[in-house]
């Protein structure tokens, strides 16, 4: 489920079509970002500037739904409430 919950983020930051780009964190050598078995992923506009992060879980699986509601709430001010859902 995470994969499909960065997926949909991918997918609704490139319907807005404003040169916004999705990657996910890591430190200065390339790990990835997060508590335990979380991952972080942000939305940057085109200059680079973070303008909104959430965290998935990275172990295989379904995703519980509070982690899930927690992602969609990350970005709805960026993306608009039920971003996921479109």
């Amino acid at each position: 489920m995470a994969a499909e919950a960065v997926h949909r983020l991918r997918r609704a930051v490139r319907t807005l079509d404003q040169g916004m780009s999705v990657r996910q964190l890591t430190d200065k050598r390339g790990r990835s970002r997060g508590k335990g078995s979380h991952e972080m992923w942000a939305v940057f506009d085109a200059s680079g500037n973070e303008l909104a992060r959430g965290s998935v879980t990275r172990h295989p699986g379904e995703m519980s739904w509070k982690v899930t509601r927690n992602f969609e709430a990350d970005f709805e001010k960026l993306l608009g409430e039920g971003w996921m859902d479109r």
